[in-house]
């Protein structure tokens, strides 16, 4: 870093959080959430394990295939904006520094096994003790408590055991997982929602913090719209249904339509089926590609909003997909939209880059790692707020970056001390 380099992270002095600190001992299940908390203003800092860092700085892909524990890109995803402190728990001046960093903190978040995070000086007694308003926040595989609670998992087993997997795939393949992560998100942005309630419960309950229990297998289950509903009231068990819409466990018609670069989603076969069937007709005639479907009879049956037959119903999107399969996803959709049309274009990760909605929104946020003499765009703001904003902190943190910002102008050690303890393999 250079005299002009920015400071890392940069400055928020107007988000909604700007005053409180967080301390982010989380792996995966709990990253985004501290850094959604320091993109709206928290000092969030990141404790990691001395020499060696967090185990997540492994994470691949890296920058130019060049594995190092500054070239992840899941950590910079997860990280940036963040400070970076190192701390040995497993020894006791660790956990004594500890105790001087829960005191000056609000929040702190844990991702340890129930029951392991105790002999760290992070379970509840232990916070509480070192700060009574501090807000301990657990995230887990399963919870505290509960038969499966000290059971090893991935986002993978928690999108099979949160019934997300069950509700992809289809009868061919069986169920499929997200390609993305969606339980690690999924659970830190439930646990960033507790934290926050939390907090605004410390100003009622005489400035008391409390301990926050989420899991991750809880969270899935949490976003799973009304498929349990469905089970318990209905008994009917909803189930990947490939290509087709699948509404409260019953198979529809297919929504998704080949193009000729990719891929497009339009319900009731575009409209072909229900009270806009001839308004698609119409178009796909204009081509004299409607086929059999110009004719009176099918025009009147289409739109006669009753359900219609499995022969007729492949018949309707056979002739849509033979029309969709020549044309460009894009074309397609404005012309569909131009004629009040609910399709869409199935975007790939590229192309979400380049969509011209998120550009006129200033949605990505271009981010220097002055570090590598690099910059790079990041995702933008998950909501907008006009007074208190969202603000992008800068690029993730080199290993203990921050130590002696931290130990020594926060904590008050001096340069000596922090040698010492460094020696020591303290921090």
């Amino acid at each position: 870093m250079t005299p002009d380099s920015p400071p890392v992270p940069l400055e928020h002095p107007d988000g909604p959080l700007t005053g409180y600190r967080v301390l982010d001992f989380a792996d995966e299940k709990g990253q985004l959430c501290s850094r959604l908390f320091a993109e709206l203003g928290a000092d969030v800092i990141k404790v990691e394990p001395p020499r060696e860092g967090d185990a997540t700085r492994t994470n691949g892909p890296f920058f130019r295939g060049e594995e190092g524990p500054n070239t992840s890109l899941y950590w910079w995803a997860m990280n940036a904006g963040k400070k970076s402190v190192t701390l040995q728990l497993k020894l006791e001046s660790g956990r004594e520094l500890l105790r001087k960093l829960i005191e000056k903190s609000d929040i702190v978040i844990e991702t340890n096994v129930p029951g392991e995070a105790a002999a760290l000086g992070l379970d509840y007694a232990s916070v509480s003790a070192a700060n009574p308003s501090a807000i301990l926040v657990s995230i887990t595989n399963f919870g505290q408590t509960g038969p499966y609670a000290k059971w090893a998992a991935s986002d993978i087993v928690a999108s099979a055991m949160g019934g997300h997997m069950h509700l992809n795939g289809d009868d061919e393949h069986g169920p499929v997982r997200t390609t993305a992560p969606q339980a690690f998100p999924e659970v830190s942005s439930q646990a960033a929602v507790g934290a926050m309630i939390a907090l605004y419960a410390r100003g009622v309950n005489g400035g008391i913090g409390q301990h926050v229990d989420v899991s991750m297998q809880e969270a899935m289950a949490n976003a799973m719209d009304h498929a349990q509903q469905t089970w318990d009231i209905r008994h009917v068990n909803t189930f990947g249904p490939g290509v087709n819409r699948q509404g409260s466990g019953i198979r529809a018609g297919r929504y998704l339509f080949e193009c000729s670069d990719g891929w497009l989603t339009a319900l009731q076969a575009g409209g072909l089926i229900g009270p806009n069937a001839n308004t698609v007709i119409d178009w796909l005639n204009e081509t004299g590609e409607a086929g059999d479907l110009a004719q009176d009879a099918w025009r009147t049956k289409l739109s006669a909003l009753q359900p219609v037959a499995p022969d007729d119903r492949k018949v309707v999107e056979d002739t849509l997909t033979a029309y969709t399969r020549k044309r460009k996803k894009e074309d397609l959709v404005a012309e569909a939209q131009r004629r009040q049309l609910g399709w869409a274009p199935v975007f790939s990760p590229s192309e979400i880059v380049d969509s011209k909605q998120l550009a006129a929104r200033d949605y990505w946020v271009r981010v220097a790692h002055e570090d590598i003499g690099e910059s790079f765009i990041y995702p933008g703001a998950p909501f907008k707020l006009d007074t208190t904003p969202w603000r992008q902190r800068g690029r993730a943190p080199s290993i203990g970056e921050h130590n002696e910002e931290v130990y020594c102008g926060m904590l008050g050690l001096e340069p000596a001390e922090l040698k010492r303890l460094k020696l020591k393999m303290v921090i």
